[in-house]
């Protein structure tokens, strides 16, 4: 599969916990590039206590250097800047912080516990026009127990965005369980690879052994480039 779009990596040096350094940056670009990615979406973590100095012109300058180094190494990723939100009560009041004039906003629900107004918050966001990616749902096993809640939320508009990784067992035996039955049944809007580090790229290249086994190359070609390539295509019109 050619000119995939990962609409989720962590892939800028030295603001989260990314790489450390540029040469990190490269390696994880050369390893996507490798992998049939064309396009990457850079979406650091934004927290209110821990890595607060992230802001949107923050994460565009990042971009930008690293987009210069990557192309003087002749590696033909597209980057695009994204964040990656904690979820809690002040999400609706930051939806003005996406980087690069995005329409849509990548939401970490966390891996325990399930907000009684998850739905209300998700919607207020929504109800200002930007789209929701409701990142690895799978590796929240009270919110897959929640199948209602989750049709709701999809019902709603809530596109959920899958980990690559989870499909070959990256988070554990439950959490690849709980990711072949969302692929299944129907729940995910796409996958991206939430990288971290190059030493994740043999979960990564096997997740996606795994997806195309489990869903079809149709399908997989579906979740990894047709429906994220609308992202890509909807920022650089914004450009």
């Amino acid at each position: 599969m050619k000119n995939l779009v990962d609409l989720h990596a962590h892939i800028l040096p030295n603001l989260d916990d990314g790489p450390q350094d540029l040469q990190g940056s490269l390696k994880m670009l050369e390893a996507l590039e490798g992998m049939g990615f064309g396009h990457v979406f850079a979406t650091p973590h934004y927290r209110l206590y821990s890595w607060e100095g992230i802001e949107p012109e923050t994460v565009e300058n990042a971009v930008r250097d690293v987009t210069a180094a990557a192309a003087k190494k002749t590696i033909g990723i597209n980057i695009l800047p994204g964040m990656e939100f904690d979820l809690d009560e002040t999400l609706p009041d930051r939806v003005s912080d996406l980087p690069g004039g995005a329409g849509h906003i990548l939401v970490d629900i966390g891996f325990g516990g399930v907000p009684r107004d998850l739905a209300d918050l998700l919607g207020e966001v929504m109800n200002v026009g930007v789209k929701v990616l409701l990142a690895h749902p799978e590796r929240n096993s009270e919110l897959c127990r929640l199948r209602q809640d989750l049709s709701d939320l999809v019902t709603s508009g809530v596109r959920l965005l899958g980990n690559i990784g989870s499909f070959s067992g990256m988070y554990g035996r439950n959490v690849q369980r709980d990711a072949r039955d969302l692929l299944k049944e129907g729940y995910y809007w796409a996958v991206a690879s939430d990288m971290h580090s190059h030493d994740q790229l043999s979960w990564i290249r096997n997740g996606i052994n795994e997806l195309v086994l489990h869903a079809g190359k149709e399908t997989a070609e579906e979740l990894m480039a047709t429906r994220p390539m609308e992202m890509v295509l909807a920022m650089e019109g914004d450009r």
